[in-house]
């Protein structure tokens, strides 16, 4: 293959109705050469009809993060301009029902799948001088919600470990940005870790059908289309942003209620997104 002179990227998650997918394409549309990962390649083939190179990698296998960074390497020479840490897990449950193993698993995704990408493909981006991580955390690690805990605390550890990342390649020339996306309109609820189904003995049998359109993502009225805060996403990137960037539907609004509603206005999560409280129904 011929060297590559663009600025390159990687994303992760890329499979085809994600915003992986979207930002893939917007920064070729930038004029990057997009290295699109997924961990399977077929999930995301018509970015290959884009002038997209897609690559196999699953943040949860440390030796596939090595191959690709491998074929990176190969392809630029051992640099890489931009990282893009989008790879994502949700689980919908109440605390009290959550399955450890599910649970552990948006962990292993979300934060340590996370890290260990960003440690094999550090040493590229310090060497192309001026590197950048975006990683696509959520507003759901800021604010407290009911039935997604597991994810919303997965996002919250996600979060505050990118701001220490920042802190720590600062001082290495790499820019770290902390995208708190918003609703989305993506396939992200229909790619959970399974379709919600309560035990017979759960305390929240009485309320299962709201926390199964919560899980389908049927309460989100808000969306943004994903090419939208794709693009935005480019621009962050390519303005010289670096720290927190708030993108997608309500994520304004979310940044500042997480600065400035009391825990009491969510009524332990019960109440916004269902227009009252239900608490009384379980």
């Amino acid at each position: 293959m011929a060297a590559i002179t663009r600025k390159t990227v990687l994303i992760t998650g890329c499979s085809e109705g994600g915003l992986g997918a979207a930002l893939a394409r917007s920064f070729e549309q930038a004029g990057f050469h997009v290295f699109a990962t997924v961990r399977d390649p077929k999930k995301a083939a018509s970015l290959r009809d884009e002038h997209i190179e897609l690559l196999p990698l699953d943040v949860t296998a440390p030796d596939t993060i090595h191959r690709c960074a491998e074929q990176v390497r190969s392809r630029t020479g051992g640099t890489l301009d931009v990282l893009v840490n989008n790879a994502g897990a949700m689980l919908m449950s109440p605390l009290l029902d959550a399955s450890l193993a599910e649970s552990r698993q948006v962990f292993e995704v979300n934060v340590w799948g996370m890290l260990a990408t960003t440690q094999v493909f550090a040493p590229m981006l310090i060497r192309s001088q001026g590197g950048v991580i975006l990683n696509i955390c959520s507003i759901a690690g800021a604010v407290r919600m009911a039935w997604q805990g597991i994810y919303n605390s997965s996002k919250a550890a996600e979060t505050w470990l990118l701001e220490t990342l920042r802190i720590e390649m600062e001082p290495l020339g790499v820019r770290v940005i902390a995208a708190m996306v918003g609703e989305v309109e993506t396939n992200i609820y229909q790619n959970g870790l399974r379709t919600l189904k309560l035990p017979a003995d759960s305390y929240y049998r009485s309320v299962e059908h709201i926390i199964a359109d919560q899980a389908a993502g049927k309460l989100q009225t808000k969306n943004e289309r994903p090419e939208v805060t794709a693009r935005n996403l480019v621009r962050d990137v390519l303005s010289g942003r670096s720290g927190f960037t708030w993108r997608g539907g309500v994520a304004g609004t979310a940044r500042l209620a997480s600065w400035l509603l009391p825990t009491r206005f969510f009524v332990s999560g019960l109440m916004i997104p269902w227009g009252g409280n239900h608490a009384d129904k379980l």
